[in-house]
């Protein structure tokens, strides 16, 4: 498992941050289910959030991320237990493949950026996480943030096996997303648990059991950003149709129990993805 940057913003600023808007927010918001391969393929039916006014309820304390801080893209240490945790880039290794910032460069911390379209939620903050990558030829390419890393003893770094994060207490997430004109859309978010997650990157899973490359074949669903440009509300739930493992590995359960991540990953590997993500939250 490779080394990273850690960098974290106190629970005190984070609640106080969070609470200095609405406490509870009703938004509508849909998304469409389905799986498509890193490293295999198949595909799935289509689920999604509610309509209108019908959406999920915004908890501050289930906030995953919103991308204010300035000094890294964090996990808001919110919940209970407390989230930790930080975004990162990461990618197939494939020679031709490009990605803003580098996969696992500890020397550039993943920041939030203004977008040029503006955020999705007005008085809710002014920056939101950029996905940027090009040429990812063998399997894609992706960006991630662990749910409960431990904080290493030096503050810096921390190395070591995944834990997990238990989101028994949530039916799914939902988020806002967008993609710039000329960016492949479609996208799948992935909640990586212990059990399928390989032991060389700090998982559970034996290839010399399970069989050569079946390992981290996650839980996960499709959705299919806007081609105009706009932001839209996404909500995926652990119970949708589309919600499965893609089918190229070995199979697993799904155990809330296990959930080490939350990772967005690009389905069209030829294609180039230029696209924003912000104020995602669980929801229950």
């Amino acid at each position: 498992m490779k080394t990273r940057h850690w960098s974290f913003i106190s629970l005190a600023a984070a609640y106080a941050f969070l609470t200095s808007g609405p406490a509870l927010i009703g938004c509508g918001g849909s998304g469409s289910g389905g799986a498509a391969g890193s490293s295999g393929g198949g595909s799935g039916g289509s689920s999604g959030g509610g309509g209108a006014g019908a959406g999920p309820v915004l908890d501050p304390m289930n906030l995953i991320s919103d991308f204010e801080d300035t000094t890294a893209a964090t996990v808001v240490m919110a919940g209970t237990p407390t989230r930790n945790g930080y975004w990162y880039s990461y990618n197939d290794g494939s020679a031709s493949c490009t990605q803003t910032p580098k996969a696992m460069d500890t020397t550039v911390k993943y920041i939030g950026m203004a977008p040029p379209a503006g955020v999705p939620n007005a008085g809710m903050g002014q920056m939101s996480l950029h996905g940027l990558w090009t040429g990812c030829m063998t399997w894609g390419a992706g960006i991630g943030a662990d749910l409960n890393q431990p904080m290493a003893p030096d503050g810096g770094t921390y190395s070591g096996p995944k834990v997990p994060y238990d989101v028994t207490a949530y039916t799914g997430v939902t988020f806002w997303a967008q993609a710039a004109t000329g960016s492949d859309t479609a996208l799948r978010i992935k909640f990586p648990m212990t059990d399928e997650t390989k032991i060389v990157d700090g998982g559970n899973c034996d290839e010399a059991v399970v069989g050569m490359n079946k390992c981290s074949d996650d839980f996960g669903e499709q959705f299919n950003l806007p081609g105009n440009g706009t932001w839209k509300q996404f909500t995926i739930k652990w119970g949708d149709t589309g919600f499965h493992q893609e089918g190229w590995g070995a199979p697993f359960t799904w155990n809330p129990m296990h959930v080490t991540s939350i990772q967005i990953q690009s389905v069209d590997k030829t294609e180039s993805y230029d696209f924003w993500v912000d104020d995602l939250y669980f929801i229950k």
